[in-house]
């Protein structure tokens, strides 16, 4: 018997005591939730044009490095598309109240992109800050160096003790 997709939608997720579904993550299936999050900005709505629930999705982000980087990069070209909708709207002339139309359909406040954007322009200059130079390693030889030095200054006191 097969099941309907309402239905399968409708089932609440499984809790701890009971089985884990599994997800194959094909491909085509990282595709889908990678495309509409990079439109959307929305990993709910996202996940379930992939037809995986949520927790799935940030599940595979946790133990995938390139599914995680292909994650940002989304998030990233989803704000680049919210500036340029804000741009073509202000240099449209529309009024500011009127709202912003999205690819899909739904119409964002003005207010709120603005609020959006700032917010991810602030903390894009904070990750970068945080970033800082690469961390220098010192050589074999400048190590054995150091613990010379160390051992000859403790050998210094203890022949003075």
């Amino acid at each position: 018997m097969a099941l309907q997709p309402d239905i399968l939608q409708a089932a609440p997720e499984a809790t701890a005591s009971q089985s884990r579904r599994w997800v194959r993550w094909t491909p085509l299936r990282k595709g889908k939730f990678l495309d509409h999050l990079a439109i959307s900005g929305n990993v709910t709505a996202s996940a379930a044009v992939a037809g995986v629930r949520v927790s799935a999705v940030y599940t595979l982000r946790r133990h995938d490095a390139a599914f995680a980087r292909d994650w940002q990069i989304a998030i990233e070209h989803g704000y680049q598309l919210l500036e340029t909708l804000v741009l073509g709207h202000v240099l449209s002339g529309a009024a500011r109240a009127t709202g912003i139309e999205t690819p899909h359909g739904t119409i964002l406040d003005m207010d709120a992109a603005l609020r959006l954007l700032t917010a991810y322009r602030g903390g894009a200059a904070k990750r970068a800050d945080k970033a800082g130079p690469t961390e220098a390693r010192s050589t074999i030889a400048d190590a054995d160096t150091a613990i010379l030095r160390k051992l000859s200054a403790i050998e210094k006191r203890r022949g003075a003790a």
